[in-house]
């Protein structure tokens, strides 16, 4: 019987996760969009502050979080919506 010695198996290890370094955050914060700013609602016009005011009232009243389209059609036409140019 010959001896022979066995290998040993190759690791299979996975290497090491990459560190994130300052640079490669400062890239990803780059990379994203700005924002705009909202206005505060002084800083409205007052159709604006209208609309936004009837829709909170429509979902509060009927405990609606998200109105359909119809729904905001709705307030539109008893805001004094009309499209014009039928």
């Amino acid at each position: 019987m010959s001896s022979k010695k066995k290998k040993p198996a190759p690791s299979r290890s996975s290497p090491a996760p990459k560190k994130r370094t300052a640079k490669s955050s400062k890239k990803k914060a780059a990379k994203s969009p700005a924002r705009a700013a909202v206005p505060r609602p002084d800083e409205m016009d007052a159709d604006v502050l209208e609309f936004i005011t009837a829709i909170d009232e429509y979902k509060r009243e009927r405990q609606r979080p998200f109105p359909s389209w119809s729904e905001i059609l709705g307030i539109l036409k008893e805001l004094g919506y009309d499209r014009s140019g039928r």
